[in-house]
């Protein structure tokens, strides 16, 4: 076979970057070193120059106007004629993420600015090598072949020219062995491993320096021993390897396995093959890369853990606990025997512990609570955090609904305990639903909404409890639904009235005045009392305008009477006011402006804050 050496031709570089200064300095140094540069400022000129004059190497700024790096590496590398181009990533971030991404998206190396020149031009004279080795070898095998081919038939043709030939072979085994050490000194630098191995005997024919680092052993260990490449593989992935690699049918290989050094660490590799086969078309060796991504794994397996999981009190997070919810589903739907229950937990007054201790404290209860009910659970259940102060308790498999109610009690039981926080005595409560899955549920959207209707039932019934669902509060929460809707057109149509109750003085059985009383004029309930109504109207925020109604509705009649009637001068009118109507910030406004287009003056006005 023919070699050709490895001289370099004058290497024609493309720096973008949208800091005119990095181009100049790059610029600069690199034209000094003698390369043949080309600068621009954005993505999109990138682009057209790279498609202009296909560049050798190109410096990629990521942090750009427009098209960032990682987009025009995305563009470049999905077009035939710049995908080979070797990319040097320039970016100020330092995050592994970032290096990931960029090496993930093509990119051959990750320089971090501000840069030192000198390292720039070192990984830039590093990459041309490579490049070049590569290119170079690639010719000088099929120049070898062509010339060895040459000579065997000149070695057949004529007789006479056999010590012309012999000399001729020599210089070329001279050359072929001068290459084979320039390549073995490359692939000697390299941080993966590169391996050769016999198809048949499976002996390595060829292992680089770097295979110490990741398999934890001497190089010449691992060449005198075949099987011990193979023994170091993880036992779990250990087959899985072996069938891919002993299978003549995949040419090529990509895989991801572990690999078990000495002391028991565990590295996590990735592996690139192809079988290499010779002039007769029989595949006689594998040749491989190995690429540690350990780190990459780590960071992998920590993102994972942290999209499942709540950052505050490290329990399973909504998204977790709906995907378990969905096989305790899926089990029951293939075996209705099959129950599960889920438990709904959502703190009573826990705003006001935010409120009035402030949010580390309301965050550290959150924490200490997730702690008691990971106590109060079975080992086999699964505690989660949806949100706020809500959380759930998943009971994978359950003979009776006695269970579900054994551990709600066990969390009441517990929580009658306070907790000591940052030098403060903190009670609290809990309102729990429960609710039991099986093979009726069809999600678990269905099955999430039973346990909230059951939780809500248990904080309407004066909180600090638990409630079973059962069927009956769909149709009160229907009801109460009803009423809401009932209550938003009773204010657009007004369908509510006062009646006016006298205020007498026993001892004199003289009027002293009146108080006024809230009736709905339901058109088809007929006329409702405030017992009916008013506690949705609190609930939903309807009671402030109401009340604003009722303020005005009052102070008018009272004028009018005093107007029309001289002996109702100084009669007075009381009026109920929820807690919600003083705590909102135009409620005084409202009153001066009420007692003002009455006029009516406020000695005669009483208000009365309810008792709810």
């Amino acid at each position: 076979m023919k070699v050709f050496s490895l001289e370099q031709a004058k290497a024609k570089i493309l720096v973008v970057d949208d800091q005119p200064e990095n181009i100049h300095l790059l610029s600069n140094a690199l034209s000094d070193r003698g390369y043949e540069v080309k600068g621009v400022v954005n993505g999109e000129m990138a682009l057209i120059a790279a498609n202009s004059v296909v560049p050798d190497l190109i410096l990629l700024d990521v942090a750009m106007p427009g098209l960032d790096g990682y987009q025009v590496c995305e563009r470049l590398k999905a077009q035939e004629t710049t995908r080979d181009i070797p990319i040097i990533f320039l970016s100020a971030s330092n995050d592994l993420i970032d290096r990931i991404k960029a090496l993930s998206l093509g990119g051959m190396d990750y320089i971090n600015k501000p840069f030192q020149i000198d390292e720039v031009l070192l990984r830039i004279n590093n990459q041309l090598e490579l490049q070049a080795a590569q290119r170079e070898i690639l010719k000088l095998n099929i120049e070898l072949e062509q010339r060895i081919q040459e000579r065997t038939a000149q070695l057949e043709a004529a007789n006479r020219k056999l010590t012309r030939e012999i000399k001729e072979r020599r210089e070329v085994t001279k050359l072929l062995q001068k290459s084979e050490e320039k390549l073995e000194s490359i692939l000697n630098s390299l941080e993966e491993v590169v391996w050769s191995a016999d198809v048949v005997t499976g002996k390595l024919l060829f292992l680089n320096p770097a295979a110490q680092q990741v398999y934890g052993r001497p190089v010449a260990e691992l060449l005198d021993n075949p099987d011990l490449r193979l023994e170091s593989i993880h036992p779990e992935d250990r087959d899985r390897v072996e069938l891919s690699l002993a299978s003549i049918l995949n040419q090529t290989n990509n895989i991801e396995y572990r690999i078990v050094q000495p002391n028991g660490e565990i590295r996590w590799v990735w592996e690139r093959s192809r079988l290499i086969y010779d002039d007769a078309g029989t595949a006689n060796r594998r040749d491989g890369i190995i690429s540690d991504i350990t780190e990459r794994k780590k960071i992998e397996e920590e993102l994972s853990y942290e999209a499942k999981h709540d950052s505050l009190t490290d329990l399973p997070n909504r998204s977790a606990f709906i995907n378990r919810v969905e096989q305790a589903l899926w089990q029951s739907q293939r075996n209705p025997e099959h129950l599960f229950a889920v438990l709904f937990i959502d703190l009573d007054r826990f705003k006001i512990v935010n409120d009035s201790l402030g949010h580390s404290i309301g965050d550290e209860l959150l924490v200490a609570v997730a702690e008691v009910l990971t106590d109060c659970s079975r080992t086999s259940d699964f505690v989660a955090r949806l949100g706020g102060d809500e959380f759930t308790i998943l009971l994978g498999k359950i003979n009776t609904i006695e269970e579900g109610k054994i551990i709600a009690q066990r969390i009441k039981n517990r929580l009658t305990v306070p907790f000591c926080l940052q030098g403060h005595t903190v009670f609290t409560t809990a309102s729990i639903g429960i609710v039991v899955g099986n093979h009726k549920y069809h999600n678990t959207a269905e099955i999430l909404q039973d346990a909230d209707l059951a939780m809500y039932r248990a904080k309407s019934l004066g909180k600090a409890r638990y409630e079973v669902f059962n069927q009956e509060m769909y149709a009160e929460t229907k009801e109460l639904l009803e009423i809401e809707n009932d209550l938003r057109r009773a204010i657009l149509h007004h369908e509510f009235v006062l009646h006016y109750q006298p205020i007498v003085c026993l001892e004199t059985n003289t009027l002293h005045g009146f108080e006024a009383l809230l009736r709905w004029n339901h058109p088809v309930k007929g006329l409702l009392y405030p017992n009916k109504f008013i506690h949705i109207a609190e609930e939903t925020g309807l009671v402030i305008d109401i009340g604003e109604w009722v303020l005005k509705q009052a102070c008018r009649q009272l004028r009018f009477w005093q107007t029309k009637y001289p002996q109702a001068a100084n009669l007075k009118i009381a009026v109920n006011i929820a807690s919600q109507q003083i705590k909102d910030p135009s409620f005084l406004a409202i009153l001066d402006r009420t007692i003002a287009s009455t006029e009516l003056s406020g000695h005669y006005l009483h208000l009365e804050i309810t008792e709810n």
